[in-house]
């Protein structure tokens, strides 16, 4: 099931279902319950206004293709043409009226962190980290074969991935900001480099820090999101 956590126009912070999707850069949009979980809502994922951008939608697990432009989803929503028109007008429509949502009322919990396996799993992390595209090195700890590194994407959501069993490194004190990043899943488990950013570290850039590709070589990847 593709779930995501959702921040309402009230500020609530909520955990719902994901019925379909639309990348359409700013204009973005996804179709999740409301907070009270007794309609089906379709959401703008990111707020572009006079207070700023604002992100709306973290998707935590995805099981669409990106598809640019068109709505992807559950074929059974996406076949509903008198949902898309409800939402269409209305931004919303009662469960009440289409009780296929019923099932899907259930509160969702999610592990404490989660674990990258696949590709999929890279793809989402990826996703719903933005690429770590300016992202802040807010904390960083090392003990043996692990590295703890706590993210601020500055995109409203704050990110602490863990590498165990770290194979090679060359990060700390070698970024102050990402500006582009990649993770790759290899044989003997994942790469995580920075391919573009500023050197520096937490308090400041650091203009004497050596260059060069910082990365991480490890054998398992752990991650939390925290929405701010």
């Amino acid at each position: 099931m593709s779930v995501g956590i959702v921040k309402s126009k009230s500020g609530e912070i909520y955990a719902s279902p994901v019925f379909a999707l639309k990348y359409a850069g700013w204009k973005s949009a996804a179709i999740v319950f409301n907070e009270s979980f007794d309609k089906i809502k379709k959401i703008k994922m990111w707020n572009t206004g006079f207070g700023g951008i604002r992100r709306n939608v973290f998707v935590i697990e995805n099981d669409f293709d990106e598809g640019k432009g068109k709505w992807t989803g559950y074929d059974w929503v996406l076949r509903d043409k008198r949902l898309f028109k409800a939402i269409r007008f209305k931004r919303e429509a009662s469960i009440a009226l289409f009780p296929s949502f019923q099932d899907y009322c259930k509160k969702i919990s999610f592990p404490d962190y989660f674990e990258l396996k696949t590709d999929r799993d890279v793809e989402t992390l990826e996703e719903v980290s933005l690429g770590f595209h300016d992202a802040l090195i807010e904390e960083y700890t090392e003990n043996e074969d692990r590295i703890s590194i706590r993210f601020d994407t500055t995109w409203d959501c704050l990110i602490t991935v863990i590498f165990e069993g770290v194979i090679a490194a060359d990060f700390k004190e070698k970024v102050g900001q990402i500006f582009d990043s990649e993770i790759k899943k290899t044989d003997d488990g994942f790469l995580f480099s920075v391919t573009e950013g500023i050197a520096g570290w937490i308090d400041g850039c650091d203009y004497g820090a050596e260059t060069g590709e910082p990365y991480i070589r490890c054998k398992k990847m752990f991650w939390q999101i925290e929405i701010v």
